[in-house]
């Protein structure tokens, strides 16, 4: 029996609900971790982006085979509940350590604890993402629905990464006479740490609790899923053009996202020079703009398909995202203090948030179309592997993003342990252009989704196929 079409909204928001952690996981990493062990501890750049290059390649490896197993999994509580629920202590404690480590660590002790909790964030993240990604796509296989449910998700992830950088800047940072900018006062991070562990551990049990009552709909392990190895299941997934494009554009814009993101603070504290109650409004800019474009999704789709829609959005992302910059390095941006200094920044972040949000729901949707042809081809319901599959080259290439961002940060020879004012103009100017050599993989992916080929004919006449066929089975089966 497979599920209905139209989804309750009680069911979509309970499903949203579990972005929530592994947003925090994400935005905790890109605007705290990085910078936190870097400027407030003195880890050098290359070692930190070694740390977390580690991580990332341990993380995408475990994703394919966290996907197959629960491909696999048979139980009375279906395949992916079960990983969800284990995966939420784990997470919590792994989590909380990884902000912890002892005092007075040398350069070796403090990339051994990054590298270290940040595998084991990452590893039980992996077991309960991957069957939580899995779970959305099986729970529809309507066109527009499938934009419906990666909506809520969204949305329950732009709210989750407005607690962490509104709220928790705000809270646990506050500017003060002591620090130039709160990020460099260490007694915030215990506090950032224990919120997002507990607030990741309640989000995680919240959306399995919520989607329970689904469990006796949704697609079980088949036999035949059983007895398929490893490779046909590899070159079944190659084979299809369509999941080439995402896998492809997925490793581009991962590279891009994390030269950004793992430079982002650097560039808000030191190129900018904003306090961190600026950057806690700046957020908001980014973050009011994600819904937007998470609303404009469904209809885009319907109007332009999903396949326009993306590569829209790929192209707006890096020109909005360093267009200020650009303009700043330029001399034609209006200097610091002027009325229009924040707004303008402002504005650029809310363009790049839109398309940002367009992108992950345009991108979320069609890989559902992907693993429901796939289905229908191969006979198999495999969704935790393609979703896996393509979160595994994501992650490896973002790995390679934030290599190059560290490495890059000791080749401009920027100083850690530094206030704003004590970093040069042309210590900051560096900063500025090696953050905008993402924009070439940005750019890059737009070539990858041109081969996409799935539209709504498509897809809806595979979705009648597989209906057509299981009733067929359902006839013949005793």
């Amino acid at each position: 029996m497979h599920p209905h079409t139209v989804l309750l909204a009680r069911t979509k928001f309970a499903y949203g609900i579990g972005q929530v952690a592994e947003t925090i996981k994400g935005t905790g990493f890109d605007i705290f971790l990085f910078f936190y062990f870097t400027q407030v501890l003195g880890l050098s750049g290359t070692l930190a982006g070694v740390a977390v290059m580690i991580a990332l390649i341990f993380d995408a490896v475990t994703d394919p085979l966290a996907g197959y197993v629960s491909d696999h999994w048979r139980s009375r509580h279906g395949r992916r509940h079960p990983f969800m629920v284990v995966a939420a202590l784990p997470l919590a404690v792994a989590w909380f350590a990884l902000f912890m480590p002892p005092q007075s660590l040398s350069q070796t002790g403090l990339f051994l604890w990054l590298a270290g909790f940040a595998i084991l964030v990452r590893g039980t993240m992996t077991l309960y993402y991957v069957p939580y990604l899995a779970l959305g796509a099986e729970l529809t296989r309507d066109y527009q629905e499938r934009t419906s449910v990666a909506a809520w998700r969204g949305v329950c992830g732009v709210m989750a990464a407005a607690l962490v950088a509104v709220v928790g800047l705000s809270l646990f940072f506050p500017d003060s006479a002591e620090f130039e900018n709160g990020l460099l006062n260490p007694a915030g991070y215990p506090k950032v740490a224990l919120a997002g562990a507990i607030i990741m551990a309640l989000a995680i049990l919240l959306s399995a609790w919520g989607t329970r009552d689904r469990i006796a709909l949704l697609p079980q392990a088949s036999e035949s899923l059983a007895r398929a190895p490893v490779r046909e299941d590899l070159a079944a997934a190659w084979g299809n053009t369509s999941f080439r494009s995402l896998f492809l554009g997925t490793m581009l814009v991962a590279i891009s996202i994390g030269i950004v993101q793992t430079l982002n603070m650097h560039l808000n504290v030191y190129f900018w020079q904003l306090s961190s109650s600026s950057i806690a409004f700046l957020a908001v800019g980014l973050l009011v703009g994600w819904p937007v474009g998470i609303m404009l999704a469904a209809p885009l789709h319907k109007r332009f398909d999903k396949k326009r829609t993306i590569i829209v959005a790929a192209l707006i992302g890096p020109i909005a995202g360093n267009i200020a910059v650009v303009s700043r390095l330029a001399g034609i941006f209006p200097e610091q203090g002027s009325a229009l200094f924040v707004p303008l920044i402002f504005c650029v972040l809310f363009i790049s948030g839109v398309a940002a949000g367009l992108a992950m729901i345009s991108g979320a949707s069609m890989m559902a179309d992907v693993t429901q042809e796939h289905q229908f081809r191969t006979g198999r319901s495999q969704e935790g592997f393609l979703f896996s599959a393509v979160a595994f080259t994501g992650k490896l290439a973002a790995a390679v993003g934030y290599l190059v961002a560290g490495v890059g940060l000791d080749l401009i020879a920027f100083p850690v342990q530094a206030e704003p004012s004590q970093v040069t103009l042309a210590e900051v100017t560096r900063l500025a252009l090696l953050n905008l050599s993402a924009c070439l993989f940005g750019f890059a992916s737009v070539c990858a989704y041109f081969f996409y080929g799935i539209d709504r004919a498509r897809q809806e006449h595979t979705a009648q196929a597989i209906a057509a066929r299981d009733a067929v089975s359902s006839q013949v089966a005793p």
